[in-house]
């Protein structure tokens, strides 16, 4: 987010998963979608730090049954708006995370791994002094985590935080946030929430996300209603009204609820928007018909209502709305011939097959990196940053993989995306992969010349200085993939 955009809110966000995976429309879609369950609990997609967590307290995804996270910008990050800075946690912004698993685990292990890290990453003493600030009463047990650990400049993170561990039944429960904020975790939509919207949305919803936004957002020049288009600003003017936003998705037997509750300051601003909701709808159904195209089945499910300060959007998805969107999305049979010309032309990556753009740039021990200078090797060029899940699950594969073939014919290079040397440095330390060659890219100049849209992204550059292999993305595929695409470029 632009720092010019920050304005004061409370967001609340939960999702109910042991409930969801119960429901009868979610095992219809693991059943036709296999790939949704397997994707969640591939132990391959997991950073090697969470990986060895999961041994350690016998805990998987699986047994996650419910999270919520809970996150209020004060006043004060309007500060962080006129300064042009990310928001400071602590003083500007406050958060408190919730998960509830399926088990008991042992809370005094989990512990111990936290402080391990620590003295690994930082010392024995600043681990003693850590190890002392553990309570434990009844079946919650609670540590400090020191900002300068997040955020050694703290320049973010500016307060101290709370991790605790309890017991409930069967059920353990994790929590982070700032000491003497747990009662923002208390926002549970129940009948005394602070967030009216979740007061009166669905009650069987598994997925929730409340918002209550400060009125001074809508003074901003984009909100203003000297619009040309009289759709528009009606709009513009109706949702200078708006104190809230709501969103329940409820994973039922047969079907889908969704559900948009949006709490207005009084009845006439709830109608007004109500009006504008409705015509919209309305105009949606209107195009499609004169562009020749029949309007999905959903569109006309899709009921308004306002009632009191409140307009409520809802719709009901059918298990035919799930096929009539594939069908939209893929028309044609992949068997057919246009069918493959189409995946073809997707598929065909604009740089394999041309020499690979030039550049020179600096490594982060301060040397020169010339892309030139290394024709007559394999090259692996990968693009990253340290705060991308995928990239740091990639980066020991790739590793891993070129360190199998002789130095004088593979050499990977890591360009860094946008930042410092000294977060690098850490993170590089942290994984103990200090000898990885990292070539800065600093404004992302070279990423745009191999454009890259997202990271991670893996270009495999023959001896010739002809790229002839791009990955977007990581996959537990990847490291096979590499080894024989690498294995042919240096026969």
């Amino acid at each position: 987010m632009s720092p010019d955009l920050l304005f004061s809110f409370l967001l609340f966000f939960q999702v109910q998963i042991e409930s969801i995976k119960e429901s009868g429309f979610y095992k219809m879609l693991v059943e036709k979608y296999p790939e949704i369950a397997e994707s969640v609990s591939d132990p391959n997609q997991m950073d090697p730090e969470i990986q060895e967590l999961i041994e350690l307290t016998g805990i998987n995804f699986d047994d996650l049954s419910e999270i919520s996270i809970t996150v209020e910008a004060l006043d004060e990050i309007k500060k962080a708006s006129q300064e042009g800075r990310p928001p400071q946690v602590g003083t500007e912004l406050e958060f408190f995370f919730d998960a509830k698993v399926k088990g008991k685990v042992d809370a005094a292990n989990i512990f111990e791994f936290i402080l391990a890290k620590m003295e690994e990453e930082r010392s024995e003493k600043f681990r003693k002094d850590v190890e002392k600030t553990i309570t434990k009463k009844d079946s919650l047990y609670s540590i400090t985590i020191p900002s300068e650990l997040l955020d050694e400049d703290e320049e973010t993170v500016v307060e101290d935080l709370i991790f605790s561990i309890s017991h409930d039944g069967d059920y353990s429960s994790f929590q982070l946030g700032l000491p003497d904020k747990k009662q923002l975790g208390k926002i549970r939509g129940g009948e005394n929430s602070s967030l009216n919207c979740l007061n009166v949305m669905a009650k069987d919803r598994q997925i929730t996300l409340g918002v209550k936004i400060d009125p001074a957002l809508w003074e901003r020049p984009e909100f203003n209603s000297q619009q040309q288009n009289p759709l528009f600003a009606g709009l513009a003017n109706s949702v200078k009204g708006i104190r809230e936003f709501g969103l329940s998705i409820s994973f039922r037997d047969k079907t889908l609820g969704f559900e948009i509750c949006v709490n207005c300051k009084d009845t006439q601003s709830a109608l007004g928007l109500w009006t504008v909701a409705q015509g919209g709808l309305g105009m949606a159904q209107l195009a499609m018909a004169q562009n020749g195209n029949q309007a999905p089945a959903i569109l006309s499910r899709i009921k308004t209502q306002a009632v009191e300060k409140n307009v409520f959007v809802r719709v009901e998805v059918l298990p035919s709305d799930l096929e009539e969107f594939e069908n939209q999305f893929r028309p044609f049979s992949a068997s057919s011939e246009s069918a493959k010309s189409k995946i073809k032309t997707i598929d065909q990556n604009p740089l394999i097959g041309k020499k690979t753009p030039k550049f020179v740039t600096k490594l982060l021990d301060g040397e020169n990196f010339d892309i030139a200078k290394y024709q007559g090797k394999v090259v692996v060029l990968d693009f990253w940053a340290t705060w991308c899940a995928p990239c740091v699950r990639a980066l020991p594969q790739l590793i891993e993989v070129t360190s199998g073939f002789d130095k004088s014919d593979v050499v990977l290079v890591a360009v860094n995306q946008g930042e410092g040397n000294k977060k690098i440095s850490q993170f590089l330390k942290q994984k103990k992969i200090d000898s990885l060659q990292v070539a800065l890219d600093k404004n992302q100049e070279i990423g745009k010349k191999y454009f890259v849209k997202g990271i991670p992204k893996t270009v495999v550059i023959d001896k010739n200085g002809v790229i002839r292999f791009v990955h977007n993305g990581f996959s537990s595929t990847l490291k096979k993939k590499l080894e024989k695409e690498i294995s042919e470029l240096i026969r």
